[in-house]
């Protein structure tokens, strides 16, 4: 008890970082698990994180301030990590958007209850199948461990001006990565959605007296959900391969960090 009470700034401080990467990463950060229980999670793994990085020694600020900005420190890095597999998750929500464009779908639109923002209804089918690839893959334990491995690079009290200056870089490839994860995931069925419209332009000019637009629309609905069903393992391959590009490259990324 006396060395936890010893050490129970170290303690605030890593529970800083892991309330971070709840409060943003997916999964945790669904309004439908409860704040209490979010609280609790973070709590029960900073325990278990807690003796290991106490016992390799640290050096804390005598003054207010200097604790603050160490907290401001520690809550930064943490949001980092799970916004890295958030940004993943608003690529999976662009490819709906991609489609529900190019369907007539874009003024329909749901309540996201992960990231809390209207996306359309194909951006919110999409975006449950990623969660539940997640969970498949054990992406869950991937972002704990992820925050565990952070310490070991990123210990309190050692992260400087260019070790935090290496989180523009990271991000940059994140943001690029996310929409070539986007395209890849709309693109059989934008692509043959066009080639419909395509045809459906060439049979208004053949036959101007059928009214097109109103055939046009259930047509497009019909085929991009029939192509999307025949290619439905293609973008569950495609979202498990995205989300373990991610994780390999956040350990890659706290294994190479600058400082």
């Amino acid at each position: 008890m006396y060395y936890f009470v010893y050490h129970f700034q170290v303690f605030l401080l890593i529970m800083m970082r892991m309330n971070a990467m709840i409060i943003i990463a997916p999964f945790f950060s669904s309004d439908l698990i409860p704040f209490r229980i979010k609280a609790l999670i973070s709590f029960l793994i900073t325990l278990v994180i807690f003796p290991m990085v106490a016992a390799k020694g640290y050096r804390l600020p005598g003054d207010m301030g200097g604790y603050l900005l160490m907290v401001l420190q520690e809550v930064s890095i943490g949001l980092f990590l799970g916004f890295l597999v958030s940004v993943i998750f608003a690529a999976f929500q662009l490819s709906g958007q991609y489609l529900s464009v190019q369907v007539g779908f874009g003024i329909s639109e749901v309540l996201d209850p992960i990231g809390q923002v209207s996306v359309p209804l194909e951006g919110q089918f999409k975006n449950l199948i990623g969660l539940l690839v997640l969970l498949a893959m054990n992406g869950h334990h991937m972002m704990i461990q992820g925050v565990y491995r952070s310490y070991e690079l990123a210990p309190i009290m050692s992260a400087n001006k260019v070790f935090l200056g290496g989180l523009l870089k990271y991000l940059l490839y994140t943001f690029s990565g996310m929409f070539v994860v986007a395209l890849k995931i709309a693109l059989p069925v934008v692509a043959i959605v066009f080639l419909v419209e395509v045809s459906l332009g060439v049979l208004a000019r053949v036959a101007p007296q059928m009214n097109i637009m109103m055939l046009g629309f259930p047509f497009k609905i019909a085929i991009s959900y029939l192509v999307m069903l025949v290619i439905m393992p293609l973008i569950v391959k495609i979202m498990w391969v995205s989300l373990e590009r991610v994780f390999a490259f956040i350990f890659k990324m706290l294994a190479h960090w600058p400082g």
